[in-house]
Parts: structure tokens; sequence; C-alpha cells
């Protein structure tokens, strides 16, 4: 019995067994129909995307000892109106590790093999002209949804754990088909074959291809090495070879977009490049050897049925690092033009370079002529360029002292850059620069430059009012430098020649990073006799006059400035800005992204000095949103020549000293009427206000009111404000309001206002003036004295250049004027009798008095009443400027949203 028990656990375990084995078996099975059923699902989703049916044949999944799948008959079917499908893809198969993915749980991926058979690309010449491609790629980009903002850059991933075997194409076809004759012909890219290995961390890739371009047999092969891969596996190229059997290119033309219009042509190419350190990245060597002739092409519209030869022959070292070229051969024929050179030039980036009879230069580079065989160049420039370019690099110097002279000469060029210059052929335009190696400390190229505008004509950029012929030279010398990941260029001497003025200093720039991590950092230090800015800049109304009447719009990307930094400095002795001379001009200005930031400034202007250390602005938003800061200290400034630009008429005389301290967003006035605040805090010196005389307009309606003779002052249409008038304006909702009431005394009287100024420059003050004793008795041609000022109230409205003396109430002083004028004759005519008589007039003195007071009192509630109103106003129309941006912002988020 014992016996017979211990043998039935073979069974047992076989039983097992199976039930596993079956158990996987149906798994397997179900789990290929589910992954089929998804992925036919997702074929039904690109289907309707594409337009044109998509079908997966079958899946095929394994678990032991690989984790693989098979995926067979896949087809991107034709669209309506085709004939054939676009793709057809007989398999893919993926296989990858198994235990090497569930011991590190998804860190560790071994892919052994990727292999794409079978793929078959269908390109069809439609009998309208066009390409089933090109109407695919119409349709997805009817499809593209609108740019979103570009999300926030995310750290490279690393790749470590990927590892590839092997990954291939093979036995790929790319048929074109054209259906657009009476009969239909074929031709193809076949035998097409890539293959990768290896790919992993550390190790160096190879991609190769092969392919049989419109033959029987593989007429095209190309090889792609790069250097052992890093954790992100983006490659760096190292090498590149190149072998093509007389290519026949003619079949190929009716494929190519109609713009190009290619007709015929053949490829021969024998050519290798070992990249080095010419690529970002890559170290050592480069060099380039071998020939690429692409012979015969003719293109539709040529001149005379022109065909142009294309040849490149190349036996070229360069040692970027070092600073070594060896030109053994170079030779680039293009149709007539070409370009050649010949020579060496060793250590270039040391400080003692040796030039051994360097050559470089073109000949006949003429973009005009060459669209004679190129027509599509012609569309292309536009007209942008015509005539010959001269290049030419050679090496010059002693023995002790060599260099290379590079020379550019587009004098012979007519040249039409849109909204940027244009220039006539035969108006000088060059530039010349010298190399002589690096500097001592090495690693940064020395050079010594000249560029020469004078013949072009900057005025179609609406920036520079330089005309041709005018004066434009710049002359530079300093030092260039490669970085790892952008450039440094030091100018240690610049001199800039502009018009009839001379610019002398220094400069630096520098590029870094890419992406949205890039920087761009400027510095300049510059020095300057004179500079006539109205000369050299456009004026708004030449701007116009050139661009249809209107102003351009500015630039509405507040992201355009994002990574830039500047630091500038200048002094300058003499500067001419706005119709206004300045003199001893010392500025320090910074910039960080869109932030521009007074450091420093100083000037003498307008008659007195100005400081505006600490004024900034965002230049990032449109004008209506830009942010700003204004800080500026004034002393002895006069205040005539600083209205005269800004009123039709003027205003004020005298000198101004105080701090103005701004800020708002926007610089229109009704954008400034919702954000501008701040407050200007100072003293007028011997100022006087223009266009209205106060005691004059007080004094008529008075001297008319009184019931006898009298006389009104007259001092001419001007107030005078004293030697020293202190004030304070504070700036709030559109309005300039006076922190406390202004007084100053005149021989004539005392003044005391309250109230403000708009910024259109309309005026609302409220006050009066006290007429002194003195000024009743000239008024009353001597017949009043009184022993104490008689006030009278008014306002001041209208616009600053153009003022009213309104509200003026004469009734108190009058009636006060006149009883002292019948106290007085009473006491003429009563002697001691008139006693009682003086205290009735005297009791009527008081009451006048009190009711001048009581006028007063009504006029400053009036005109706090006003006040409030105008705050009110203000508020409602901020409070509506409000909405109406909400509104605004939801519209463009509808828009962005689709919705």
């Amino acid at each position: 019995m014992q016996a017979q028990k211990k043998r039935r656990w073979p069974y047992v375990l076989g039983g097992i067994l199976a039930v596993l084995v079956i158990a996987v078996a149906v798994v397997l099975w179900r789990l290929d129909a589910i992954l089929l059923q998804q992925a036919r699902a997702q074929a039904a989703t690109l289907s309707q995307q594409l337009g044109r049916p998509v079908e997966v044949g079958g899946i095929s999944t394994k678990l032991f000892p690989h984790v693989g799948v098979d995926v067979d008959n896949v087809t991107v079917g034709p669209a309506e109106g085709e004939e054939l499908p676009l793709t057809q893809l007989k398999n893919l198969d993926v296989r990858v590790a198994a235990m090497p993915l569930l011991r590190s749980k998804g860190q560790d991926i071994q892919v052994l093999n990727v292999e794409v058979t079978g793929l078959t690309v269908n390109v069809i010449r439609l009998p309208d002209g066009t390409t089933n491609v090109q109407r695919l790629m119409d349709k997805l980009a009817q499809q593209q949804k609108p740019e979103e903002p570009p999300a926030e850059e995310q750290p490279p991933t690393d790749l470590s754990g990927v590892r590839v075997e092997r990954a291939a194409l093979t036995d790929g076809t790319i048929r074109f088909v054209d259906r657009s004759g009476e009969k239909a012909q074929e031709l193809a890219i076949s035998d097409l074959d890539i293959e990768v290995k290896d790919l992993r961390v550390g190790q160096p890739l190879e991609v190769k291809l092969a392919a049989a371009v419109l033959a029987q047999k593989q007429n095209l092969f190309a090889t792609l090495a790069a250097a052992p891969l890093p954790p992100t596996l983006v490659p760096t190229p190292e090498r590149l070879t190149l072998k093509a059997e007389a290519i026949d290119l003619a079949p190929l033309g009716p494929y190519l977009p109609p713009s190009v219009g290619f007709q015929a042509g053949t490829l021969t190419a024998d050519w290798k490049a070992e990249l080095g350190s010419a690529v970002p990245g890559g170290k050592g060597t480069t060099k380039l050897e071998g020939v690429i002739k692409a012979l015969g092409l003719k293109f539709a519209g040529a001149e005379g049925g022109k065909a142009l030869d294309v040849v490149l022959d190349t036996d070229v070292k360069a040692d970027l690092d070092a600073g070594d070229l060896a030109l053994d051969r170079l030779k680039l024929d293009f149709g007539p033009a070409g370009i050649e050179g010949k020579g060496r030039v060793k250590g270039m980036m040391g400080s003692s370079p040796a030039v051994e009879g360097f050559e470089l230069k073109s000949h006949d580079l003429d973009p005009e002529v060459l669209a004679q065989y190129y027509p599509p160049l012609k569309k292309q420039l536009n007209g942008m360029i015509a005539g010959p370019v001269g290049l030419s690099v050679k090496g010059s110097g002693t023995q002790e002292a060599q260099a290379l002279n590079l020379d550019v000469d587009l004098t012979p060029v007519r040249l039409r850059v849109p909204e940027q210059l244009t220039k006539e052929a035969g108006a000088a335009m060059r530039l010349t620069a010298r190399l002589s190696g690096a500097a001592a400390s090495g690693g940064a190229l020395r050079f010594d430059a000249k560029a020469d505008l004078s013949g072009a004509d900057l005025r179609p950029g609406l920036l520079l009012s330089k005309a041709p012929g005018q004066r434009m030279e710049v002359d530079a010398a300093g030092t260039y430098q490669p970085t790892k990941d952008g450039m440094k260029v030091d100018v240690s001497k610049l001199t800039a020649n502009v018009l009839e003025d001379t610019v002398n200093g220094t400069a630096s720039f520098a590029t870094a990073g890419t992406g949205k991590k890039a920087t761009t950092t400027f510095a300049a230090d510059l020095k300057t006799q004179r500079l006539n800015a109205d000369a050299l800049l456009m004026k708004d109304e030449e701007i116009m006059a050139r661009n249809n009447g209107v102003l351009p719009p500015p630039p509405d990307d507040p992201t355009r400035f994002n990574g830039m930094r500047g630091d500038i400095k200048i002094q300058a002795a003499s500067v001419r800005y706005s119709e206004q001379n300045l003199s001893n001009v010392v500025g320090h200005i910074t910039m960080v992204d869109d932030l521009i930031k007074v450091e420093k400034f100083s000037s003498v202007a307008y008659g007195g000095t100005v400081v505006a250390d600490g004024t900034q602005v965002n230049l990032g938003q449109l004008p209506e949103k830009r942010a700003f800061v204004a800080k500026v200290q004034m002393q002895k400034v006069d205040m005539a020549q600083v209205l005269a630009a800004r009123t039709p008429k003027k205003v004020m005389t005298g000198a101004f000293n105080g701090n103005i301290d701004l800020q708002g967003v926007g610089y229109t006035p009704e954008k400034l009427k919702e954000t501008l605040l701040g407050a200007i805090n100072g003293n007028l010196e011997n100022s006087t206000f223009l266009g209205v005389d106060v005691l004059s307009k007080v004094t008529e309606p008075l001297a008319k009111a009184l019931p006898f003779a009298a006389k009104a002052l007259k001092s001419g249409d001007m107030t005078q404000l004293g030697e020293n008038l202190p004030f304070g304006v504070e700036i709030k909702n559109g309005v300039a309001q006076l922190e406390k009431p202004i007084t100053w005394t005149r021989p004539e009287g005392a003044m005391r206002f309250e109230g403000g100024i708009r910024l259109d420059g309309v005026l609302d003050l409220t006050g009066n003036v006290s007429l002194t004793p003195q000024t009743i008795k000239t008024l009353t041609l001597g017949k009043v004295t009184p022993t104490e000022a008689i006030p009278v109230g008014m306002k001041v409205t209208g616009p600053a250049w153009a003022p009213e003396v309104t509200g003026i109430d004469v009734k108190p002083a009058a009636l006060t004027i006149a009883k002292l004028a019948a106290t007085g004759l009473a006491g003429q005519l009563l002697g001691d009798k008139a006693k009682q008589v003086q205290d009735v007039i005297s009791g009527g003195e008081q009451a006048a008095r009190e009711e001048a007071e009581r006028k007063k009192k009504e006029l400053e509630a009036k005109a706090a009443e006003e006040k409030a109103k105008l705050e009110e106003a203000a508020r409602a129309e901020q409070e509506k400027a409000k909405k109406k941006a909400e509104e605004e912002a939801k519209k463009r988020l509808r828009g962005i949203l689709g919705k």
C-alpha cells in the first residue's frame, strides 16, 4: 500500500502542470483577444482623424521566456478617390527580457529585438497633381489645435535602465505611383534596410541604412556613428559616410512639391565626415573627405532650360579647439558660382598662429544669376538681394605676427530687406576683419573688425532716420570665445561714427543655454562728446509717412525679453533729445528679462539738474499694460521749458525744486486716470502763473459793484506767485490734488487756494484773495482805507494754459467797503454826532466780514462736494473699466478653449 501511494505523486504533479499550462494558454488566448480589441478601437479613432481606414490584422503575445508581442498586417487604407493604401506593415515584432524586467520592477528594460518587416509606403500622384501624402498633411493641419503656452521645461529623462540589443527595419519599400497621366507609372525605393545594434548608455551608436533607389539592387548606403550614449540616450554624431551610385533622380520630380519644379538630375556620392568638435558636445578633429555630385539638375522655368551642376569636393581637416585648419582641397561649385579654398592655419587659438598660403574666396556669387538655374530661389529671395557678393579670407602678417583677413564686400549688391534696410548697387557696404590668434589667456580668438554701412538706408526699419550716404561706421576690437552651450564676445575697443556724432567705449555679449533656460547677456560702457538723438531716431510723423499713415503696432509677446540680462553705462557731454538740449549726462541702466531699471541718471536739463535714479519700466507688455515707476529729483528746473512741449501756450515761469514719485500702468490719459498714483512735492522760486491776472479778475467786478467811482488794479495777464511757494500734490483717480492749501502774499493781497488739476490739464481750484488796506485805498481812489484785509472768494477753472476765474462773490466785500465809505463821509459831515452812525456801520462791517466768512465756508463745502463727486465718478469709471477688462478676458479665454 505504501509503495502504491508513493508512486501517485508524479501523476499529481503532472496534473498540476497540465492545469497550469492550460490556464496560461487560456490567459494568453484571452489576452491576445483583449489587446486586439483595444488596438482596433484605437484604430477606429485614428481612422476618423486621418480620413482613411486603419486596420490591425492580429496580435500575438508571449510572457515566457521573454515578454513579446507580434502585430500583423497593419494597414492605413486609401482615402476617397485613392486606389492604394497609404501604408502596409506585414509584421512588428517586439521582444523584452522578462526576468530583468520583473526583478527590477520595470526599471531594467532589456529589449532583445524590435523589428519592422515588410513596411510599404505608397506615394500616389493623383490626377489633379497633388499626392496622397499632401492631402494627409493638409487634413492634419486643419485638425491642429491652437498653440498653448509652453509647459515648464522638464529635466532630461534618465534612460540608463534601457538597452536595445537590436532595432531594425527590413525589406521596406516606398512606392511612387503616378496616376496623373493617361498611363499609370510606378517606381520605387525598395530593399530598404535600417539597423541599430546594442543601443545603451555608455556604448557608441551606429545606424546603418541601405536602399535600392529606383534600381534593382541597393545603390544608396549611409552610416551614422555617434559617441558613447549619455543617460538621456540623445546621440552626439561623430561620423557620417554616404555612398550613392549614379542615382537618376528625374523619376522623383513629380512627387516633390510643385513649387520646386524638379525635372531631372543624377546623384553620385562617395563622402565621409569625421565631425569631431564641429557639433555640439563633440570632441576631436573634424575631417571632411570625398566628393558629392548632383549633376544636370533641371527645374521648371529655368532660363533657356539651363541645367545646374552642384559639386562638393573636400579634403579638409580641422581642430577647432586648437584653431588648426588644413584645406588640402575645398571646392564647392553650384552653376556659375563657386567657393574655393587652400592652405593651412595652425594654432589660431594660441597666441602665435602660423598661416601657410591660406586662401578662401568666392566667385560669381550672385543670387539673381543663380535664380536663372533654380527659379524657386527668385521667389524665396523676393527681390531681397541681387548682385555679386564678394567673399575673401586670406593669410597675412609677418613671420612673428600672422593673421587671417576676412573681407565681405556687398558694395556691388542691391539689397531689399523688408522692414529692415535697402541699399542700391554701388553704395558702400563692407565688412573687414582681422583674426590674429587667441589672447594671452588662451581660448579667446582676437579680432579687429570694421563695418561700413554708409550706403544703406535704415529708415525702412522705422527706428533709425539714417538715409543712404549718411555716415555709419563701426570699428571694434576684442575677443571671441565659443563656450560649452553658447559664445562670448568681449569688445575692448569700440568706435561708432553715426551721422555727425562719434561714440567710444567697450562692450560685451554672451549667450548660454537653450530653450527656456537660454540667456543673452550684454553690457556696454559708452562715452561721447555729442549725441543728436533727434537726428538719429525717426519721429512719429516720419514713421506714419512710411507706414500708410499709422504707427506700427507694438509686439504683443510679453515673454520676448525673457533671458535678457543687460548693463549699459553712458556718459555724454551733450545730448539733443525731444528738442531739448541736455548736458553732462551720466546714465546707468540695467535689464533683467523685461524690467528696465535706471540705476543712475543725472543731467543738466531745462536750466537745472535732473536725477532719475530708481525709475523703472516693464517692456514686455503692450503699452496699455506696461507698468512703470518714475522717481525724479529736480533742482532749479525752468518750468517754462519743462511745460513748453506739453502745452499749447506758456503756463508758468520760475524754477522748480522738488521730487516726483509716481507709479502706474499704461501711458494713455484714459489708462492713467485709472492707474496713476503718487505725489509731487517741492517749491517754486520766483514763479509766475501766466494766462490770468487774479487781482484784475477780482478787482474789476468789485470796482463795478461799489456805489461810487473806483478803479480796478491791472498787472497784466499773469499772477505773481512769490519768491518761494512750497506745495505738495497727491495724484489719485486721475486728479492731482493739493495735499494742503497753498498760500502766498503779495503787496496787493494774500492768496489761498485748494483743489487740484486733472491729468488732462484742467484746473479745479477754489480759494480767495484777501485785499490789503492799501489795495482797497488804491481801488477806491483814496475814499476807503480799512483797518483789515477784505477777502473775496472765487474759483479758477479751465485748461492751465487758458485759465478762467469764475464764481467771484464781491457782494460782501463791496458792502463792507461801501459802509466804510459811508462811515468816513458821516464823520466828515456830522463830527461828534457821527459816532452813533459809525457804530452802526461798524456793526455792518463786522456783519460783512461774517458774511464773507460764511460765503467762504459755502465755497469750501461746495468744493468738497464737487471733489467727492469727481472721486465717485472716477471710481465708477474704474469699476466699469475693470468689468470690461474681465469680460474681454473671459472672451479671450473662451477663444483659447474653443468654446
